[in-house]
């Protein structure tokens, strides 16, 4: 259609759609006052989109007479499609009758819906898809889409062993990838979806980071061509879970684009048991979707013609515009909520007219036969065929008595799985001194080129008069970490709220011109030649979607450090989701290790209760460490380990780490780790505030040189030995307020203070021959945090365990019990600061 043609006027009478004061419209006009278009069993939204190359687009495919209509060897393949997706529920719902299994029935034509995503995207040369998708159709999704094993998925419906460590999941929350040969395209795609718990959207941002991992890595973010995230929604809870708009809003953002995300809603109708008129406010659940402009499609997912083609258009509008796209399938659901469930209760009325509904594929077989594009013949020898497959795969699946973990994995990290073992060395951290003082040179040096502002030049004023001095303070600890990385060939990517300067302005790896826009630097860019990618990106003010978009990145590529900072600690209330059932326990689950860093500023500092605390305790709980014997010393340890070995054992057998570093080079050693470490494991890190510029907060270039690694437990440099009452153990910042009291009260040969500086795994060794220094001395915890927050509950057991002594011998020191974090009185604070310091330094 022409540019002239778009500019014809028509007389309003000829006009039935619309009104308008008006005498006559352009064709322009009329179709941009549309706010939808209805044609039978199609719905389409677009009229919010003010593009016209993609209006223009969208009418072509949609409003051209004829435009829908479909070969017959591609309705004959749809309906090969349809065929497998109903056969494999009437399967099921023969063999596991009594089984929670969310099928997909009312919603079949799903299957031929995901087909054609991936036939036609291998057209526009998408090669790998991951998938996200909650628990309805999630089963016929692996068996017909990803072509899992089907007997892999028998087997998950009887009470059979799972060889290894880890608990396992119910069998409509794992995962899996393959390497698929379509059948139209006889392209080779790899497919993968992705392991999720029931917290239904909170995939979401997971795939779209994995998906950008990898396009990072092939050379392909700019415009996303060769991976695709497709996610798989609910209709009310795409409308009803937050995480979807904060996932969404990131499709353009350009850290964290993947050119486009395809949004398909299996759509029933029905949340749980609410009516839509009961759980949302809009008209449709997908509307949220208008917010990046993104074209929505609705369905009658009767049609299978009609799902079919808008698959394929949807497929190649993403790869045209690189924008998200909804396919919204519009049909019922001929089961309750789960199998178990009775929908009656609920929707009576609907459900008596799904029960006299015949399905899809009866209906589309009709259709083709009267048609001719298929014969019954054909018909039932290919469903025969299906079935007697189904059979086979159920017979396998009697003779099989475990479960492999490994079978699961949402990743291809095949090899570096199977060279881990809890006998494997970590080596040293450390790096050469030549290497320290490069990266300190090129962090402290102004551009040339770029007009600073004056605070990024004290900034680095400083940075040059520490090295100088052979020091480093916590922002250039961590840059050495990065760079070192860097250097080493590992891409290292930064993610959160002000990352860019930090929240306390500290980092400063962006640096802008003051004058020009658009105009900036990347300080730990080309400090080597040949190093890898670095990432730093200030985020959407958004902690769900955007640590949830790092999780997935984590989990692509094993090689990276990738590292989420909350603005403060306690930002992280808001990704708990994430926290909870994707990252503390996605390898107990699914077998899924991730190495993703958590920065959470930590500490009370008299700013209020939001501004506080990350919540350690809730991190400790969560941990899976037993607390019954020392390690080494449980049954079935191995004989002759070294303490090396154990706590190395310790690190490989825990869930995560968590870690209350008090120095630069202990942060250093900390973030280098996470890549050398031969298996990977969350970091929770609570990083401070105060201590970014604390004078004491200072380590040397030897504390980092080469054959030096990470302190668990730092000893008192200052203590007199000889005549030591009592000891007080701490984490965290708490140290240097402890160091500065004892010496203004002149207490160093009375009480010794010990820093643990990572909480869990705990350092049962380090900790009792730290302690042999001190022999019948007085035992106390001192922590900032109140009596019920902090490491007090966690720790107390462990030291106890570690010496040996009864709990009531660990003392606590610290503030009462509380409900908030911290008080937003600057008096309370000094009062409550004033007890605790009174309860370190008695000596009774």
């Amino acid at each position: 259609m022409t540019e002239a043609d778009m500019n014809k006027e028509f007389p309003l009478g000829t006009v039935t759609l619309i009104g308008g004061d008006k005498p006559k419209l352009t064709l322009r006009e009329i179709l941009t006052r549309l706010n939808k278009v209805y044609c039978g069993h199609l719905g389409l939204e677009y009229t919010y989109i003010h593009d016209l190359n993609v209006l223009d687009w969208l009418r072509e495919r949609f409003e051209r007479p004829g435009a829908w209509e479909l070969p017959a060897e591609h309705r004959k393949w749809s309906w090969m499609n349809l065929m497998r997706a109903v056969s494999f529920e009437s399967f099921l719902a023969k063999k596991y009758g009594t089984e929670k299994r969310f099928g997909l029935e009312g919603c079949d034509t799903f299957i031929p819906a995901m087909a054609e995503c991936m036939e036609s995207s291998a057209l526009n040369g998408v090669e790998t898809v991951v998938i996200g998708m909650a628990h309805r159709g999630r089963l016929n999704t692996l068996a017909n889409i990803c072509l899992k094993p089907m007997s892999q998925l028998f087997t998950q419906f009887n009470p059979i062993a799972l060889e290894g460590f880890g608990s396992g999941d119910v069998k409509y929350h794992l995962g899996t990838h393959a390497e698929k040969l379509l059948e139209r395209t006889k392209k080779t795609m790899l497919v993968s979806i992705m392991a999720n718990a029931s917290h239904l959207e909170s995939i979401n941002p997971v795939i779209v980071g994995r998906v950008r991992a990898e396009q990072v890595e092939k050379g392909d973010s700019k415009e996303g061509k060769r991976s695709l995230a497709i996610l798989v929604h609910g209709d009310a809870a795409f409308s009803g879970q937050g995480v979807v708009y904060e996932t969404m809003h990131l499709t353009n953002l350009p850290e964290y684009t993947t050119g486009g995300v395809m949004h398909i809603v299996i759509n029933n109708q029905i949340g749980f048991t609410t009516d839509p008129r009961y759980s949302r406010s809009s008209t449709h659940c997908t509307d949220v979707a208008r917010v990046v402009n993104a074209p929505i499609f609705h369905v009658h997912a009767d049609d299978p013609d009609l799902v079919t083609y808008c698959s394929k258009v949807a497929s190649d509008y993403r790869a045209t515009f690189h924008n998200d796209v909804v396919l919204d399938i519009v049909g019922y659901r001929k089961q309750g909520h789960n199998e178990m469930d009775e929908p009656m209760l609920t929707q009576p009325l609907m459900y008596k007219r799904i029960k006299a509904h015949p399905n899809v594929l009866s209906l589309y077989t009709d259709k083709l036969l009267k048609e001719g594009v298929i014969t019954e013949a054909f018909a039932k020898e290919e469903v025969e065929k299906y079935v007697n497959h189904c059979e086979e795969e159920f017979k396998k699946a009697q003779t099989i008595s475990s479960m492999q973990m490994s079978d699961w994995h949402d990743v291809p990290w095949t090899e570096f799985y199977s060279h881990q073992s809890p006998k494997q060395m970590i080596p040293a951290t450390g790096i050469d001194l030549m290497i320290i003082k490069t990266i300190c040179k090129a962090i402290s040096t102004p551009p040339s080129n770029i007009e600073a502002h004056l605070q990024v030049l004290r900034a680095m004023d400083r940075r040059a008069k520490l090295m100088a001095a052979r020091q480093i303070d916590w922002a250039m600890g961590e840059c050495l970490a990065f760079s070192s990385l860097l250097k080493e060939g590992h891409h290292v990517r930064l993610s959160g709220q002000d990352v860019e300067r930090g929240t306390f302005t500290q980092r400063i790896h962006i640096i802008h011109d003051q004058n020009r826009d658009k105009i900036y630097k990347n300080i730990l860019h080309n400090i080597f030649p040949g190093q890898a990618l670095y990432t730093v990106s200030n985020s959407s003010l958004s902690e769900f979607g955007v640590c949830g978009f790092e999780l997935g990145y984590a989990a692509y590529n094993h090689k990276a450090l990738t590292l989420w900072e909350g603005q403060f600690g306690d930002f992280c209330n808001c990704c708990q989701v994430i926290i909870d059932c994707l990252l503390c326990s996605g390898q107990t689950k699914w077998g899924r290790q991730l190495g993703l860093v958590m920065l959470l500023p930590h500490g009370l500092e008299a700013q209020g209760p939001e501004h506080s605390s990350a919540r350690l305790e809730r991190f400790l709980q969560l941990c899976d460490d037993e607390c019954t014997h020392v390690p080494g010393t449980e049954p079935g340890a191995p004989g002759g380990e070294t303490i090396e070995q154990i706590m190395t054992r310790q690190l490989f057998e825990i869930n995560w780490i968590i870690a209350n570093p008090t120095t630069p080079a202990n942060l250093f050693h900390l973030l280098r780790r996470q890549i050398l470490m031969p298996f990977r494991k969350p970091l929770i890190i609570m990083s401070p505030k105060s201590l970014l510029r604390h004078p004491m907060a200072i380590s040397n270039f030897e504390e980092m040189g080469p054959g030096t690694t990470f302190t668990n437990v730092l000893p008192d440099p200052f203590v007199k030995h000889g005549n030591v009452k009592k000891v007080l153990m701490c984490t965290g910042k708490v140290y240097y307020d402890l160091i500065v009291e004892r010496q203004e009260r002149q207490l160093e040969d009375k009480i010794a203070i010990l820093r643990i500086e990572q909480l869990c795994p705990f350092p049962y060794h380090l900790l009792a021959e730290e302690m042999r220094k001190f022999p019948r001395t007085k035992i106390m915890w001192l922590q900032e945090e109140h009596k019920n927050q902090g490491a007090y509950y966690y720790v107390r057991d462990r030291i106890a365990l570690t010496l040996g002594i009864p709990l009531e011998n660990v003392k606590y020191g610290g503030r009462p019990s509380s409900a908030s974090p911290a008080t937003g009185s600057k008096i309370i604070h000094k009062n409550e600061y004033d007890n605790m310091i009174a309860m370190a330094m008695s000596l009774d």
